[in-house]
């Protein structure tokens, strides 16, 4: 028979056994609990420092511009504002290496659509020097870029602050280096941050001559599409854009996207080395990291992360500090004669006149045998400068006479492709009534009528478009306008409107009495001197390579034609 005592040692016995078994499983539990909240504090650690990465490779890194002469064109891409007055530092980032590629491209463009006019002068090797200068300042964004040891600050500014407690008091979450620091080419073919103009129904406003490659643009990719930019486009990024045999690239950044963490799986799938992109040296726009927590003198936890970057600051295809140039020549009236009809022939100097308010009458001088049998020809006084007094820039370019109107929408065609690469907001689009409002303003009639024959057609804030003498165009762009204002289109001149013409004058036909030579008589009816209205448009394109954009020269003078006829008696 078993004694109480027996019993109550073997209980005793069993209850010790049993509280340490449950003591060590209590402090297996506090083990695996501390593990798993190790490693999440470590991966948490790692993730917001991943999304450092993201955020802080998007300004700053970067790469001076080298100052020659095919970096320098770039200055205007260094600023992460579409202000066209805002500051430049002269360097280029991830957020704004597309702003580079863009305005290569348009330079190409517009050689390109020159070159098709017959009017390509020095345009096509400035594009080429654009093309190098932007492939330059891609490839040292991209070494700095897939360096890892210029994104490991990054990383430690953010996961050392992120608590590791539960390693040990005093552990913090450092930069592991090594494999897990690579870089990635993801969302292939989705939109980059540069905005065209327009739709492809208007060629995206691209000038005349040239045609956007169909594989080059796209709608924003995100699903849902954002009612935002429902009717947009954007130049495709890690696709080659062809301009002629120049290759231009563009970054991919969904439209508004916030930099994100990624999976691990489609990160890789999208590493260069594993699915190649033409692009020789791109320029990634997704990051891996690797983070470890230690406590000194113990084991600790490692994470990784993948993050994709965007910048959220789209730009407009555009070449934000660029001008157009209108040129008006000095108006002259000449006077024609009739020696023997239908020939003519000018007689004296031509006569300037100008764009004040007062027209000049002015009486020519007795033209000697100026007409069939007749020993003077003298035109009656004819008021001058009705065509132009008064009148506003645009008056000068596209009013009256306008009988060429297939001309005169070129001329307009060119004008307003040109004005809407001056500007860098999304979303806003010169149209001609926007630019016809432009060169209609009173300061263009005041600033004709004291004698400025010189205007430029620019942007000051990337948003408005505004047209200016030269002393004004330089105070409201003083930035940037100084610098550039005095280079010359690398395009050659062609007349577009070649004399377009129309009856002037009031009347438009004066009869008169020329003098008879002897045994004459004048003859009545038809002998008569009417004024003629004129105009030339010219047409020189500029690349933008310089700044200039191209040259509007206009060329108005008036003519007075007067017929003698005698009779013999």
């Amino acid at each position: 028979m078993v004694s109480k005592r027996s019993k109550r040692g073997s209980v005793t016995a069993f209850s010790a056994v049993l509280a340490l078994a449950l003591l060590v499983l209590g402090i297996g539990f506090l083990f695996i609990v501390l593990y798993m909240g190790a490693q999440r504090e470590t991966k948490n650690a790692t993730d917001a420092g991943a999304l450092n990465v993201g955020k802080k490779v998007l300004t700053d890194i970067s790469v001076p511009l080298n100052g020659s002469a095919n970096q320098a064109c770039f200055k205007d891409c260094s600023s992460d504002s579409f202000d066209n007055n805002a500051s430049r530092d002269s360097k280029i980032t991830l957020e704004r290496i597309n702003r580079v590629w863009a305005k290569a491209m348009l330079i190409a463009i517009n050689a390109e659509a020159a070159d098709s006019d017959g009017q390509g002068g020095s345009g096509s090797g400035n594009a080429s020097q654009a093309e190098s200068g932007a492939q330059e300042i891609s490839n040292a964004l991209a070494d700095k870029l897939t360096t890892p040891s210029n994104l490991h600050g990054f990383f430690s500014e953010l996961a050392q602050v992120n608590s590791v407690r539960m390693i040990g008091v005093g552990s913090k979450t450092t930069v592991l280096p090594g494999g897990g620091w690579q870089t990635s080419l993801m969302d292939r073919e989705a939109e980059s941050n540069i905005q065209l103009t327009g739709t492809p129904s208007n060629n995206f406003y691209l000038p005349p001559g040239f045609t956007l490659p169909a594989d080059a643009s796209t709608q924003c990719t995100r699903t849902p599409m954002p009612s935002a930019v429902a009717g947009d486009y954007f130049l495709k990024g890690y696709v080659p854009i062809k301009v002629g045999s120049k290759t231009f690239w563009q970054v991919p950044f969904k439209w508004d996207n916030k930099p994100i963490l990624v999976a691990s799986s489609k990160f890789d799938a999208e590493k260069a080395s594993a699915n190649a992109v033409q692009w020789s040296k791109p320029v990634p726009n997704a990051f891996s990291v690797e983070g470890q927590a230690l406590k000194a003198g113990a084991a600790g936890e490692k994470a990784s992360s993948w993050v994709l970057s965007n910048p959220r600051k789209p730009f407009k295809l555009a070449a934000p500090h660029s001008f157009l140039h209108v040129k008006v020549d000095q108006p002259k009236c000449h006077w024609y004669f009739y020696p023997v009809p239908p020939f003519k022939v000018e007689f004296g100097a031509a006569q300037n006149y100008d764009f004040n308010s007062s027209p000049t009458s002015m009486s020519g001088t007795p033209m000697p045998g100026g007409g069939v049998l007749c020993s003077l020809v003298t035109p009656p006084s004819q008021t001058v400068g009705l065509d132009i007094a008064a009148r506003s820039l645009d008056d000068v370019i596209f009013g009256l006479p306008n009988l060429h109107t297939s001309e005169t929408k070129k001329i307009e065609n060119y004008m307003v492709t040109r004005a809407n690469e001056m500007i860098s907001k999304p979303g806003v689009v010169i149209t001609p009534a926007k630019l016809h409002t432009c060169l209609d303003n009173a300061l263009t009639r005041l600033a004709l009528i004291a004698g400025q024959k010189d205007f430029y057609v620019y942007s000051a804030d990337g948003e408005t478009l505004q047209c200016d003498i030269e002393s004004v165009a330089q105070v409201k762009a003083i930035t940037w306008m100084p610098g550039i204002i005095g280079n010359n289109p690398d395009g050659s001149e062609k007349k577009i409107i070649d004399d377009d013409y129309m009856p002037g004058g009031i009347p438009p036909v004066m009869p008169h009495a020329p003098t008879p030579l002897p045994f004459c008589s004048p003859t009545p009816l038809v002998n008569v001197s009417w004024l003629l209205w004129d105009k030339d448009v010219f047409w020189k394109p500029g690349s933008g390579y310089n700044g200039n954009l191209g040259e509007i020269r206009v060329k108005r003078w008036s003519e007075v034609h007067t017929v003698g006829i005698c009779n013999p008696l």
